[in-house]
């Protein structure tokens, strides 16, 4: 980031912070036998910040709890910081609450405190919400990105994608989709914690919950410095009709859809079909399912997400929509 230039909404304001910080950042609370607590952060800015099946306040609780599930820690409380604008109804404050609390219950967690400021009307959209989540850090890694992504491993969702896009993207436009398509953002716990009581310890090479980017940028994480390509059966990714129709009108291919709630899991072959049974057993997985699998190291291109036809013609996945233009959180 120039220093000579102003911050655009593409930037990530945290890279140059984190770049000053140097060795005082020490993202390693998630790794094994690490004595501090397990702590992930994150803000969360929501257009529109109250929509079909939640609002930023479930956004920000569900965020923090699914990043530690995911990385193998055990959720025990949250923080939250909101920045208010003024003018915002109290009615809607009153929801966000509302959300917070049956969220975390939900989740299973405390909510350790809370802090709050008023900015002046114009000088915030409703609402932000910055979220901090603690746990207990893992007795063994079992999640997260991997060097445990291993050629011929299997590629699982929990559910359908490209539901909360769909919604927020057309609730701004007024397109219409968002009366029949909702946001299905929901803490993880009990779908992760479902599947890691199945007795198959090592199973899970890698988890993340699809956020920005969708199930692309989550297996891109997980292949980074070109450790693994990945081949996707495209006619195998779980979408709702209503979903693909709202996604296709938009622009927006649905392996590049934002799906908080979902989980993209590389399991090991011989485990995938209990996995996949797991997930199915629990409210957040019945949909669940098999969309692909690890091909070995991704060359010098670095991850390649392939898509298969039932011809077998195998083709290289689009690149995503810039960022900016679909900005959601």
């Amino acid at each position: 980031m120039p220093l000579d230039q102003q911050t655009g909404l593409d930037d990530d304001p945290a890279a140059l912070v984190t770049e000053v910080l140097g060795d005082l950042v020490r993202p390693a609370s998630l790794a094994p036998a690490d004595p501090g607590p397990a702590v992930v952060t994150g803000t969360y800015v929501s257009d529109p910040p109250f929509f079909g099946g939640g609002d930023v306040g479930r956004l920000a609780v569900s965020g923090v709890v699914n990043s530690l599930v995911t990385g193998g820690a055990e959720p025990r409380s949250v923080a939250l910081a909101l920045t208010v604008e003024a003018g915002l109804p109290r009615r809607l404050l009153l929801r966000l609450a509302e959300s917070v609390r049956d969220t975390a219950r939900q989740a299973g967690v405390g909510v350790a405190a809370v802090h709050g400021r008023v900015v002046r009307a114009g000088d915030a959209d409703q609402v932000y919400v910055t979220a901090t989540g603690l746990g207990v850090p893992p007795a063994s890694r079992t999640g997260g990105v991997g060097p445990e992504v291993r050629a011929g491993d299997r590629v699982l969702v929990s559910g359908p994608l490209g539901d909360h896009e769909a919604h927020l993207l057309s609730l701004r436009a007024g397109l219409g989709f968002e009366h029949h398509v909702t946001s299905a953002c929901a803490p993880l716990t009990g779908l992760l914690g479902a599947v890691r009581s199945g007795g198959y310890p090592g199973a899970v090479r890698a988890a993340a919950e699809i956020n920005e980017g969708g199930l692309a940028a989550a297996l891109r994480s997980f292949g980074a410095g070109g450790r693994a390509g990945f081949r996707i059966d495209e006619h195998a990714l779980p979408v709702r009709a209503e979903t693909r129709v709202a996604l296709e009108s938009l622009g927006v291919a649905p392996w590049d859809a934002a799906s908080p709630g979902r989980l993209c899991l590389v399991v090991a072959p011989d485990a995938a079909p209990a996995v996949l049974s797991a997930l199915r057993s629990h409210p957040y997985g019945r949909s669940a399912a098999l969309v692909g699998h690890v091909t070995g190291t991704a060359g010098p291109r670095g991850v390649v997400l392939e898509s298969a036809a039932p011809d077998g013609t195998v083709t290289p996945l689009p690149a995503p929509v810039p960022a900016p233009a679909r900005r959601l959180f």
